[in-house]
């Protein structure tokens, strides 16, 4: 298994940077993943196929590359009043002059943070990245756990990181690691991810009998994921 960046020439005026994910699978693939281009291929492929399957889907590629310019997800720019999603709501960031600190908070329409003149410039960003972390935590706990008691299966370990091609993953040993980024989303996709993790306990590939037990657990699976996509 590996994952490398690349950059690529799709056209005479689009240069794209991409996450080539190669671990062993039966075909190849492009998604967007939080804003990032993966191209996900089996062990063996060459470069030429790499490349005539991004010629292939240039026009795919530049079509969801204005959706993401537009797409309301967790923060890109840092900037006062920029639109983020948590939990599948929009809020808007608020920045609040204040000479003494406080921590960030929502409320129903913002998410407040202070802005000290004696803290450096950034760190806005890192109190904003340290309160999503949280909340992050906090909510993806409490959903693995409720999957967990409607599944009847439950992880060796749980852990929330940040990845740049999946939402989740399931090692063999039974430990499992949840994208904290999937915050963004409302938890009907939260448990969607929770569930594809928490069936691999059971199936480790994506065969029939895997994606029967997640029908059975999620119903909406495939709508649900399809919303993660962009």
């Amino acid at each position: 298994m590996s994952r490398q960046k690349y950059k690529y020439r799709i056209d005479e005026r689009t240069i794209i940077t991409f996450t080539l994910d190669v671990r062993r699978r039966k075909s190849m693939s492009i998604a967007f993943v939080d804003g990032e281009i993966v191209v996900r291929v089996p062990y063996g492929v060459t470069n030429k196929q790499i490349n005539d399957l991004l010629i292939s889907n240039a026009d795919w590629i530049r079509n969801n590359m204005l959706l993401q310019q537009n797409r309301i997800g967790l923060p890109k720019t840092y900037l006062n009043g920029e639109r983020i999603s948590l939990v599948g709501k929009t809020y808007v960031l608020r920045f609040l002059n204040s000479d003494t600190y406080f921590a960030p908070f929502l409320d129903d329409v913002s998410l407040n943070v202070a802005v000290c003149r004696d803290y450096p410039a950034d760190f806005s960003r890192k109190q904003i990245d340290s309160f999503i972390e949280k909340l992050a935590n906090d909510v993806i706990t409490q959903r693995m756990k409720y999957c967990c008691d409607i599944s009847g299966l439950s992880p060796s370990k749980v852990s929330l990181r940040s990845m740049t091609s999946r939402w989740g993953s399931c090692s063999a040993n039974g430990n499992i690691s949840i994208n904290y980024k999937l915050i963004q989303f409302p938890v009907e996709c939260i448990d969607y991810v929770c569930i594809h993790e928490l069936c691999h306990l059971k199936h480790m590939d994506h065969s029939k009998d895997f994606w029967a037990l997640v029908e059975s657990l999620c119903p909406e699976w495939k709508s649900l994921r399809d919303r993660m996509k962009y």
